[in-house]
């Protein structure tokens, strides 16, 4: 019997071993996280883009751009541009800006595929001395520009940006809304209720936050 029992201890104490030896295992988790952007751009109330003309006088119900922007970045850190692009027939987007006697100006133009203005119109408007037979089917509005919590917008000319186009700078906020409104009269000469088809009249604004390298 002490023999045995020997046998048996032996037994168990490499059953023991050999357990140990297949019991190393492991599991991996990998922790995901997300860091969101530092800016968001969206509409700060869409309804005020849409508009009507009245076809005898040319006058507009003043619709407006409007954005609203948040960051958590410093202005050092970014740069905040608002464009205007105009679709042509023969040039495709083209700046939508220009200024005349001191006044910034928006160019709209039908956007009917049969009615598209060319880049003619558009560079007779931006001489700052428009004919009426000579910008078919684009109209000159006014633009005013109303800043919350933000501490400027001004009009600069950039290559980089396609020339005109407003400079953003949000200051010490973090929380802003800009509204962008065109005014109700045109642009003299201009507007011709013989040359100017009936159809929808658009610019294509765009505001972009660029991270500075």
């Amino acid at each position: 019997m002490k023999y045995l029992f020997r046998i048996m201890t032996i037994m168990i104490i490499i059953n023991n071993c050999a357990l140990a030896s297949h019991s190393a295992t492991n599991f991996q988790q990998t922790i995901v996280t997300t860091i969101p952007g530092a800016v968001n751009i969206s509409a700060y109330n869409q309804s005020l883009s849409k508009g009507n003309i009245n076809p005898q006088t040319g006058n507009s119900s003043s619709p407006s751009a409007s954005f609203n922007i948040k960051t958590n970045g410093e202005d050092c850190n970014y740069t905040y541009t608002l464009q205007a692009k105009v679709l042509t027939s023969n040039g495709g987007n083209v700046n939508a800006y220009f200024k005349n006697s001191n006044r910034d100006y928006l160019i709209l133009g039908n956007i009917s595929t049969s009615n598209l203005p060319n880049t003619n119109s558009i560079n007779n408007i931006k001489s700052g001395t428009p004919t009426l037979s000579g910008n078919s089917n684009a109209i000159a509005y006014p633009v005013t520009n109303i800043l919350t919590n933000i501490e400027s917008a001004n009009m600069m000319n950039n290559s980089a940006y396609g020339g005109l186009y407003y400079s953003i700078i949000m200051g010490n906020s973090q929380n802003g809304n800009l509204v962008q409104t065109i005014g109700s009269t045109p642009l003299t000469n201009t507007y011709s209720i013989s040359n100017d088809r009936a159809g929808t009249y658009q610019a294509v604004i765009t505001l972009t936050a660029n991270r500075n390298p």
